[in-house]
């Protein structure tokens, strides 16, 4: 689904362009070859921002797992539930293009805005 990143990078994530292009991408594939399909994994780390808007699209019976969480989940388990718990950090990030489009699509991302971004 090549084109769903740049939407994505647009912030366009409900638009109903890119509904449409769901539309495209989701019905080809529904429809031909895992029409029998149940589960719709979401392995691109733009994808879990399109859930909701993906969550219209497919057909209702199909489970869609964002691979980002099962990880976070997994990672979670690995290190035990009290790892890290009360201890705070800092989060750097670098941005190889526009810090506005990475501030807006970032925040995003973490669920949260950024408190201190540097460039």
């Amino acid at each position: 689904m090549p084109s769903f990143v740049p939407l994505v990078e647009e912030g366009w994530v409900e638009h109903r362009v890119t509904e449409e292009i769901a539309h495209i991408y989701m019905d080809e594939v529904f429809q031909d070859g895992a029409r029998d399909a149940d589960v719709l994994v979401l392995g691109c780390t733009h994808y879990p921002l399109l859930r909701a808007l993906l969550r219209r699209v497919v057909p209702s019976r199909v489970e869609i797992v964002d691979s980002a969480e099962s990880t976070a989940a997994k990672v979670v388990e690995m290190l035990g539930a009290d790892r890290g718990q009360g201890l705070s950090g800092d989060l750097r990030c670098y941005a190889t293009d526009s810090v506005e489009k990475f501030r807006r699509l970032g925040s995003k991302f973490l669920g949260c805005p950024f408190r201190r971004l540097s460039w």
